[in-house]
């Protein structure tokens, strides 16, 4: 990492690709100030690296990227591959390069506005998603200026082991109310999702949710929920068992703080082959619907079976090694 600035860099995770990254800001961009110098660089390298002390905040507040318009083209057509019954039979063939004849095919059949269908729902949905974690996380801080958070901690004896006790119970609340948070806004997701596939009905969105909700009830609204917050828990867990074992192997060892981001990134992307099956699964889930271009609702066991199974192993073996 070179710094080119006087000023320290400073940790802002954004959302890159769907998912939580860190991105790297001198710290006059960021709006505080530090002290410059190579050693803030190597402490920046540490920090995304895992080496020391980690921010531990479900709910830190992120903003949607640019890459976002680079990436939802691809979000859509997996979402045609996989719950558009004239793409049925690709489903087990799913691959990157059906990922871009799908593309290809909507933008000559539909044009831009095809490729980019549903594209305002889904990021109104992480609008309104990380708008109320930052609403709960000022909550939490409040709550802990005014000391509400430390009946559990009292109980311990010393002032680090209630800092520490304190530390843990703040951190388990938030990651409650992150998921809480993803539950409430999770409609919002579905109708984006299942707008890719509803490209020639003229209802709006408000009106196929209303829809709906008329027909099977207002839980239609929460299907595949379950599968999507598995699946997002299992990206969580497979990300600190990542870094446990990197670190955990390094112990002892002279590797440098540019291997461990290396070989994290490298894990970090073996390991989404494993949790993309449960997400894939998800996504299916909330495009089951009786209705016109809806799939037909059909037992977990046929479509855990009508998964990409062959592409994920294939990719498995060209990365793995």
């Amino acid at each position: 990492l070179k710094q080119t600035s006087s000023s320290a860099p400073v940790a802002r995770p954004v959302s890159f690709f769907g998912r939580r990254r860190v991105r790297y800001l001198p710290a006059a961009m960021a709006g505080s100030g530090g002290s410059g110098g190579e050693g803030a660089g190597l402490q920046a390298l540490g920090n995304l690296a895992g080496v020391g002390p980690a921010p531990a905040n479900p709910l830190a507040a992120t903003y949607p990227s640019p890459m976002m318009l680079l990436h939802y083209p691809l979000f859509a057509a997996n979402v045609r591959i996989l719950c558009h019954k004239d793409y049925y039979h690709f489903r087990g063939q799913s691959s990157l390069a059906t990922t871009f004849v799908s593309i290809r095919s909507t933008r000559r059949t539909e044009g831009l506005i095809g490729v980019y269908r549903g594209g305002h729902l889904y990021l109104l949905h992480q609008v309104c998603r990380e708008a109320l974690r930052g609403l709960a996380d000022f909550g939490f801080r409040l709550a802990e200026r005014r000391g509400l958070l430390r009946r559990d901690a009292r109980g311990c004896s010393g002032a680090e082991d209630e800092e520490a006790a304190l530390a843990k119970n703040s951190y388990r609340w938030r990651l409650v109310a992150k998921y809480l948070i993803d539950a409430v806004c999770y409609p919002v997701l579905l109708a984006s999702t299942r707008a890719v596939i509803l490209y020639d009905d003229p209802q709006s969105s408000w009106q196929h949710c209303c829809s709906w909700v008329r027909q099977e009830g207002a839980l239609v609204l929460f299907s595949g929920l379950s599968a999507s917050l598995l699946s997002t828990a299992l990206d969580e867990l497979m990300d600190w068992v990542l870094g446990w074992c990197v670190d955990h192997c390094a112990m002892g060892s002279s590797i440098d703080v540019t291997d461990k981001v290396l070989l994290k990134a490298s894990g970090s992307s073996v390991a989404s082959i494993f949790t993309a099956p449960v997400n894939y699964i998800g996504v299916i889930q909330r495009c089951q619907a009786p209705g016109k271009n809806m799939l037909e609702p059909e037992p977990l066991i046929d479509l855990v079976r009508s998964l990409p199974w062959k592409g994920s192993m294939y990719q498995f073996f060209m990365f793995g090694g």
